[in-house]
């Protein structure tokens, strides 16, 4: 009976779906905010996409020349399937949080 119980609750375990998959897809923040990852090129409020440096659940990218805050890095990581926080990297600390969510209808 034991050794059911065991394996019942190891295919429990098993069956939970992977939380926090990746970073990829389209993110919002408030009403004007969106950004879209896909691998390592980012597009930001509908412009044109560029390179940054990306994994599984972290994005990190140089703001480009012309847009506000030119060279400022930003840091994004995820805290699950649906939530996102990004920061401005300054003097090396994280700071002004901005706390994003998966777009609805958008993958």
């Amino acid at each position: 009976m034991k050794r059911l119980l065991a394996s019942l609750v190891l295919f429990s375990l098993l069956a939970v779906p992977a939380l926090a998959d990746r970073i990829d897809g389209s993110w919002c923040a408030g009403a004007l905010k969106r950004v879209e990852i896909t691998g390592p090129k980012i597009s930001i409020a509908g412009k044109p996409a560029f390179e940054g440096n990306y994994t599984r659940h972290e994005f990190l990218y140089t703001v480009p020349v012309g847009e506000e805050h030119a060279g400022d890095q930003i840091y994004m990581r995820i805290h699950g399937e649906e939530d996102m926080t990004s920061y401005t990297i300054k003097n090396n600390e994280p700071v002004d949080p901005i706390d994003w969510k998966r777009c609805q209808g958008v993958s």
